[in-house]
């Protein structure tokens, strides 16, 4: 193993998870432009789909870019993300709309899975 692919590895290791505040704020950003009022459905709605864009971000760079076990990292990540939706689930439920809640517990499954597939289906073998 060469120091070279781990220190790539732990890179994008480093940089998967700097998604989830930036891609967020980003999101959150971008909603005043939109002329999305801070409250309401429209919002949940606008900040869920940027949850799921950094959910798919966080599992899809190391899967494509990991020169060193790239599906066991997506897979992880993949795991910590759908226990973070659980989570959430379980201790925040009340707070947010049911449809929210719901949305998150299915959509996160479904977006880190294909994030993983496709992030690993453009890897040379």
């Amino acid at each position: 193993m060469k120091w070279r692919y781990v220190c790539i590895t732990l890179l994008v290791v480093a940089t998967a998870p700097a998604c989830v505040p930036a891609i967020n704020a980003l999101g959150g950003a971008l909603a005043p432009a939109m002329g999305l009022p801070s409250g309401g459905h429209a919002r949940l709605a606008w900040d869920l789909g940027w949850l799921l864009l950094s959910a798919f971000a966080t599992v899809w760079l190391p899967a494509r870019w990991s020169p060193l076990w790239p599906r066991g990292l997506a897979v992880g990540l993949a795991g910590l993300w759908m226990g973070a939706a659980a989570w959430a689930a379980w201790n925040m439920g009340s707070d947010f709309a049911a449809w929210f809640v719901v949305a998150v517990l299915v959509g996160v499954p479904i977006v880190v899975c294909a994030a993983a597939w496709l992030g690993g289906s453009r890897r040379k073998r």
